[in-house]
């Protein structure tokens, strides 16, 4: 089968609940996040998610009465952004063997109003890739975003690498049908035997929160 970045821009829709997806020629709208901008940004020292981090840890204070650890938007932030390349490359390579680009040029994003965690992608790019490529995109994409993140903690690079390979897998996951999933991991480099996740999001070190079941320190 022959597909066009709309098509599988509808198998993202249809295997991710939460998120719409849509192909355009540019950024919709100044609501969006150009994946190209906020990583020239942050590669020119500035710091793009300040604002999003600051909205994720002014709601963790108000819902838990505490001052939220830096860590916990830093690591939310850092897995929501790396989310938006993972999802569109992992999912469709698992269903169809073929994704969009996922270089940054190629994405834009837009996220909740109040969860913030993306939940709408642009396809700005007609280009569809194997699996492959796919995989070399998704790595030069989230390498350069990780490397110069810096949310004003440390994370450390098994936290943010692991981020990547622990949402590659879920993304894999996520379908139904999942034809090429074993293939898709392969070429991804990770493997679907693992139940724990690489890195940690550490909402466990907020008040009555219990450590999700999937944690790494529960190795």
């Amino acid at each position: 089968m022959t597909y066009t970045a709309s098509r599988l821009a509808d198998v993202l829709a249809d295997s991710v609940s939460w998120m719409s997806v849509r192909t355009a020629s540019a950024v919709p709208d100044p609501d969006w996040v150009s994946c190209a901008d906020l990583l020239a940004e942050q590669q020119a020292g500035g710091d793009p998610t300040l604002a999003w981090r600051s909205a994720a840890a002014a709601d963790y204070a108000r819902d838990y009465d505490i001052e939220a650890p830096v860590q916990v938007a830093a690591m939310f932030t850092l897995m929501w952004y790396v989310q938006v390349p993972t999802l569109v490359a992992a999912v469709t390579t698992a269903v169809t063997g073929m994704s969009p680009d996922v270089s940054p040029s190629a994405l834009a994003f837009k996220r909740h109003p109040t969860a913030h965690y993306p939940t709408d992608v642009a396809l700005l790019s007609d280009a569809v890739v194997p699996m492959e490529v796919a995989a070399q995109q998704l790595k030069a994409h989230t390498t350069a975003f990780l490397d110069t993140y810096q949310p004003g903690v440390k994370l450390g690079s098994l936290q943010r690498f692991g981020a990547v390979d622990d949402e590659v897998r879920a993304a894999i996951r996520l379908p139904e049908q999942a034809p090429y999933a074993e293939q898709a991991a392969a070429a991804f480099g990770v493997s679907l035997e693992q139940k724990l996740r690489t890195s940690c999001c550490y909402f466990y070190v907020l008040p009555n929160v219990t450590a999700c079941t999937t944690c790494p320190r529960f190795r």
